[in-house]
């Protein structure tokens, strides 16, 4: 049997994950990477045609991915286990999270093969832990960097990249990615190990616009039962600290979803500490909910009264503690 149709064996990996901080000022000894506002996977790759995509979970997500069936394509007989980030693209080449939601809400396969051409998405490679069985994470990140980039991932209007670094320019990338709107950069030592399911400082994620875990404490609906913004607060003693209603960024479908995950937690009584002073829309109807659920929200400021500026819905964070 050829080592095309025997697999090799990969270990399993838990993904390194960036500490928040400020940027470093020893620029040279680091390399800025674009911080993709998407859903960070590993992929898999045996060398049998096949690939297995685990969310930074390690829930199962091959499913909803099928096109990155494309790594195994480009890789052909190598294996290898790859860590980057799947994101959906907007018109302007920017991510659109939004957009990226309503594809990981899909389930059924008509649904899912539907979307590879309505929102196309695309795994953005920006790390190599194992090639044909060897281990890679004890080389430095520029070994690591090397090896990947020789192999043939890019692919012309494909849907796998490998996107560039800055090295010892973290000044260029901070104004690249504002200019085209991208919500940051991760900065990485250049003699940094790769430590599998560690937080680490050899690697700094800096984003253009501040974000935080929220509780939801309910809902506005519209004069037809329909999402319009969720509550969002702070857990304190007592209940939950308001912090604003948020509605920008949350997608059609994904609304939807929220919706029926709220009713199933609505309650009498409100579970925040007084009450929300930004309530009173007459085309809004308010529902409270036990504050089970965690989400991401991004905002540019809090105001003086401790309020979101400018909020938008990143999504849901998943169950297992991250």
């Amino acid at each position: 049997m050829s080592r095309a149709h025997t697999p090799i064996a990969l270990p399993v990996y838990a993904p390194m994950l960036a500490t928040t901080a400020p940027l470093p000022r020893d620029e040279a000894h680091w390399a800025a990477e674009v911080k993709w506002d998407g859903m960070r996977v590993l992929v898999y790759a045996p060398g049998d045609g096949t690939v297995h995509v685990r969310s930074r979970t390690g829930a199962e997500a091959t499913e909803r991915f099928p096109e990155l069936v494309a790594v195994a394509e480009a890789l052909g007989e190598q294996a290898a286990v790859l860590d980057g980030e799947v994101v959906a693209l907007g018109l302007n080449g920017s991510p659109s999270f939004g957009a990226l939601q309503e594809r990981m809400s899909l389930r059924r396969p008509s649904q899912i093969q539907a979307a590879r051409h309505s929102t196309p998405v695309t795994l953005m490679v920006f790390d190599l832990l194992n090639l044909d069985g060897h281990d890679l994470t004890r080389l430095p990140y520029t070994a690591r960097r090397a090896r990947l980039l020789e192999l043939p991932l890019d692919q012309e209007h494909g849907p796998v990249r490998t996107p560039p670094a800055w090295l010892g320019d973290l000044r260029s990338a901070v104004e690249w990615t504002e200019a085209y709107g991208i919500e940051g950069i991760v900065a990485k030592r250049l003699d940094s190990l790769y430590e599998p399911g560690r937080r680490s400082r050899a690697w700094i994620k800096h984003k253009h616009r501040q974000s935080v875990d929220v509780r939801l404490g309910g809902w506005l609906a519209d004069e037809r039962g329909r999402l319009r913004s969720v509550l969002a607060g702070l857990p304190e003693h007592g209940g939950l600290r308001y912090l604003g209603a948020v509605g920008s960024g949350i997608g059609v479908h994904e609304g939807e979803d929220l919706l029926v995950l709220l009713h199933h937690l609505e309650t009498d009584v409100s579970p925040f500490l007084g009450t929300p002073a930004d309530l009173g829309r007459p085309d809004s109807t308010v529902h409270w909910a036990t504050p089970a659920l965690t989400a991401e929200v991004e905002y540019q400021e809090l105001t003086a009264g401790g309020i979101f500026r400018a909020p938008v819905w990143k999504g849901l964070r998943e169950v297992t503690p991250q």
